[in-house]
Parts: structure tokens; C-alpha cells; sequence
């Protein structure tokens, strides 16, 4: 007995509808695995002699013609589909129905397989292969880029046309097509770092370091610098025995050296060229620095710190001085300092542990008269906003003057934390005690309207 032909051509006819499905998703799975593909491992592995990256980089450098071929080849093969399901099992439900005595018969089969094969097209020929593609981009990219690469070529004619009306299109609307690819920002770069992090492309100390790139940018000298109360300097006028003890123990291996006052630096001693220059005297009080002096870096307070790097680093300088807006001395910055920006503390055996801030107790901290405002808002998690950079200044702004030894302590408040002014060196506030006050519950919105 003969089997029942219209089974068989149905049969046929669901055969050709999932082979033009695979079709389609094969398409958009390239699609999306050449665009979404790391671009440096195909040029990393088009340099080594692979040639099918070196066809994955051509089609991403020519984004116009990969996705017109790309999407002539979707087009058609959707069009393909819907027309031979429109022609074929459409018809074949519309009889049964019609048999049924079902008005519009043939009108609600082709409403119903449309349906269904928009959803086999849209789960089966987009949103799986798509989700493979983004997983596999790499091994997806490396696999079709022949057949598309042959595609285009065939297609060329036809391409080079919706090229044309494309980018005239986009011109027409003020768009250039070579602008569209726009540059990756540094929030998409932090975006990857985060999304890097958490999968263990990247550890702790790499993600530090890449975020500390990013900001280096955006600091100024001023904030990287160590203070005029900090430097170590001598005054060129002075007998060697009176400062000879203290820049040896400081183990600094440059020296500012002013005349008269700190405002009038005058050169650099460098520490080698000094003790060897001891040796050929025969003693450390004989050398004569003036000979060893170098000409001082200057640099300006408000200078962003990558640009003084890449100058000291083109230069070879290890040292610069820093002055105000009117020429007077606010420190100084050595290439370590900058260094340390980026890669952390660098620590050697004569550096003293320092701590700007210690916690004595809950809500109470003992702080260094130095230690940058913006380090006090980040740790203590409270908002101080001053025209001054250091605690110090932040005191001497809410007194108004400047205190004296004699008077300490002294006691002063914001709204934010209780101070206590305990010690001072010179004219510079060396010890502060910092309480801070109960945060004040925000008021409830039903009080408000009251």
C-alpha cells in the first residue's frame, strides 16, 4: 500500500523551512560574532599568518560591506520562507480548515503559520545563534568568514550599490559613515575592568593599578606634592656642619638649596655627586656645594600630573620644585612621588610607616595637620569643601587666623565634626583630633508637608 503522498510533501516542505531557518541563523551568529569579536587576538593572530583572521579584520574594517552582505543573505532566506510557507503549508491548513467549515479559511492559515514562523525564525534564526555567537566569538568568526567572505564576492555588484545609497543617505542627514564607529570611552574601559574583575581576567592589584592610570589625568601637582613644611633643604649661606647631619639622615638623594630664604631655590645637590666629592677632600665639611649644584626643575602647582611626568621623564629630572601663582615655593615632587600615583606606595628600608589618619575610637581620630582634605572625605566619608587642600589650611580657614603654640589646644566645629587643634610646628598645624558629630536623621516627608 502507497503511502499518503501529502504527508510526504509536507514533510519536504518543513525540510526546506528549517534548512532556510539554519540559513538564517548561521548569518546572524556571523554577524553578531564579527562584531562583537576581540579585535586585538585577530590581529595578534592575522599577524602570525592565520588567513582567515586576516579576512575577519578586512570585514571589520570594512563595516558597510559585512553588513550588507550580511544582511542581503537574512533578507532573502526570511523572504524565501515566508513565501514558501505562504505557497505551500499555508494552503494544505487552509483546506483542513476549509473542510471544517471554517469561514476565511485560507486568510486565518496564513495568520497562523506566519505566527509560528516568526517564532522559530526569531528563537531558532536570531536569539539562540546570537547568544552562541556572543559566547564563541572568536571560533564563530574564524568559521564563517569564508563562506561571507565568497558571498560578498559574488553579491559585489548588487553590494557596491547599497553601499553607495547608504553612505550618500548618511551624508544627505549630516552623518560621515567614518564617524560612526565611535571611540571606546574610559567608562566602557572601567565597564570592562569591572566585568574582568569579577571573572579573573584581571586581580585586584591590576584592576588598582589600570584605575590609577585613569585618574593620574585628572590630579595636579599640588595634591601628589610634598609640602614646603615637609622638604628637607639647606641654606646655601650656612656652614656645612650646620645642616650636614640632617641631610644625611634623611637619606634623600637630592637636596633643594636655596639662599636667604626657601622662596629662592638656587639648585639641586645631588647626594653622589656630594659624597664623592667628601672623598676627594678628605672630609664632608670641605666640599664646596655651589660647584655641585644643579639647575632646579620648577613646576606649577596646578599642572596636571601626567604632563609634569612625560616633561621630567623627557628631561631625565627626578626632582621638581613647585611654586604658587606667585612664584613662592609650595614644595616639591620627585619622580617616586608620581610613580606612586600609579602603582602604590613604594616603600623602602629607611621610610617610616606614616599614618595621616588614626582611629582612636568610634568617631574619633587623631590626624596629621598635612593630610589632604579630599583623603579625609574619602576614609571618614564626610564632605568638607574648602578653598585649602590640607587639614591645616581647613583649621586656619575656619579660625581665620593663624594660631599660636602658646594657646593650644584649641577648640573649633563644623557641621560635620568637633577639632581639636593639638599641636603645631612653626606656623603650620602638625596634630589635629577630629570627632565627628551624629549623623542627623533625615527628616520624614509626612513632617515636611506639617
Amino acid at each position: 500500500m502507497d503511502g499518503d503522498p501529502q504527508a510526504g510533501n509536507i514533510i519536504f516542505q518543513l525540510a526546506v523551512l528549517v534548512i532556510l531557518t539554519a540559513i538564517n541563523a548561521f548569518f546572524s551568529g556571523s554577524e553578531m560574532a564579527v562584531v562583537s569579536v576581540n579585535k586585538i587576538k585577530i590581529r595578534n593572530l592575522a599577524e602570525s599568518g592565520n588567513r582567515k583572521a586576516k579576512m575577519v579584520e578586512s570585514l571589520t574594517e570594512d563595516s558597510t560591506k559585512f553588513l550588507s552582505t550580511i544582511q542581503v543573505a537574512i533578507t532573502l532566506a526570511g523572504f524565501a520562507s515566508s513565501a514558501f510557507a505562504a505557497n505551500s503549508i499555508s494552503q494544505v491548513l487552509g483546506a483542513k480548515l476549509s473542510e471544517l467549515g471554517i469561514p476565511y479559511s485560507l486568510s486565518i492559515s496564513n495568520v497562523i503559520i506566519t505566527i509560528i514562523l516568526a517564532y522559530f525564525n526569531l528563537v531558532f534564526g536570531e536569539l539562540v545563534p546570537k547568544r552562541i555567537a556572543l559566547q564563541f566569538s572568536e571560533a564563530f568568526s574564524l568559521l564563517c568568514v569564508s563562506p561571507i567572505w565568497t558571498l560578498s564576492k559574488i553579491l559585489s555588484p548588487f553590494i557596491k550599490l547599497l553601499s553607495v545609497s547608504t553612505n550618500g543617505f548618511l551624508k544627505l542627514i549630516g552623518l560621515h559613515h567614518d564617524r560612526l564607529e565611535q571611540d571606546v570611552s574610559e567608562e566602557e574601559i572601567k565597564s570592562m575592568l569591572e566585568t574582568g574583575t569579577e571573572t579573573g581576567v584581571f586581580n585586584d592589584i591590576e584592576k588598582e593599578m589600570i584605575t590609577s592610570i585613569f585618574s593620574f589625568d585628572d590630579k595636579k601637582v599640588r595634591e601628589v606634592m610634598v609640602t614646603r613644611q615637609d622638604m628637607v633643604a639647606v641654606d646655601i649661606n650656612e656652614p656645612v656642619n650646620d645642616y650636614i647631619d640632617e641631610i644625611l639622615e634623611s637619606h634623600h638623594n637630592r637636596i633643594p638649596v636655596y639662599e636667604e630664604n626657601i622662596d629662592n631655590i638656587v639648585g639641586i645637590l645631588c647626594m653622589k655627586d656630594y659624597v664623592i666629592a667628601a672623598k676627594s677632600a678628605g672630609s664632608f665639611y670641605k666640599v664646596d656645594i655651589r660647584k655641585l649644584l644643579k639647575k632646579p626643575f620648577i613646576a606649577t602647582e596646578m599642572q596636571k600630573t601626567d604632563a609634569v611626568f612625560k616633561e621630567m621623564q623627557e628631561s631625565g629630572e627626578k626632582l621638581a620644585i613647585v611654586v604658587d601663582e606667585y612664584g613662592g615655593v609650595s614644595g616639591m615632587l620627585t619622580m617616586e612621588d608620581l610613580v606612586e600615583e600609579i602603582v602604590g606606595d613604594i616603600r623602602d628600608e629607611y621610610d617610616e610607616e606614616e599614618q595621616d589618619i588614626k582611629k582612636l575610637s568610634e568617631d574619633v581620630y587623631e590626624l596629621e595637620g598635612g593630610t589632604l582634605i579630599s583623603d579625609i572625605n574619602e576614609e571618614l566619608h564626610m564632605h568638607i569643601t574648602s578653598e585649602c587642600d590640607t587639614l591645616s589650611g581647613y583649621m586656619i580657614e575656619l579660625l581665620d587666623y593663624i594660631p599660636k603654640s602658646k594657646n593650644l589646644p584649641i577648640n573649633v566645629s563644623d557641621k560635620e565634626a568637633d577639632y581639636v587643634i593639638c599641636a603645631m610646628e612653626d606656623r603650620v598645624i602638625s596634630k589635629v583630633k577630629l570627632t565627628k558629630k551624629p549623623e542627623e536623621p533625615e527628616p520624614d516627608n509626612d513632617e515636611e508637608l506639617l
